[in-house]
């Protein structure tokens, strides 16, 4: 994986070529009791902060919004 570079591509297929502790900080908006409409798509929450925990560095951050 290249650094500064953006990935337009599911976010679990991008992890999982990531090493363990690669992220210095995670800035995300996960939906919320279905606060918004996301026209069929699907967000598998466990899975996703499975491996959210796994690339982000020892001591970073990982910031969500509503």
């Amino acid at each position: 994986m290249e650094i500064n570079k953006i990935y337009n591509q599911n976010c679990l297929d991008t992890m999982a070529r990531m090493s363990d502790n690669f992220i210095d900080l995670v800035v995300t908006s996960p939906p919320y009791d279905n606060l918004r409409d996301y026209k069929g798509c699907v967000f598998p929450f466990e899975d996703i902060a499975k491996e959210l925990f796994r690339v982000v560095k020892k001591g970073s951050v990982i910031v969500t919004g509503k």
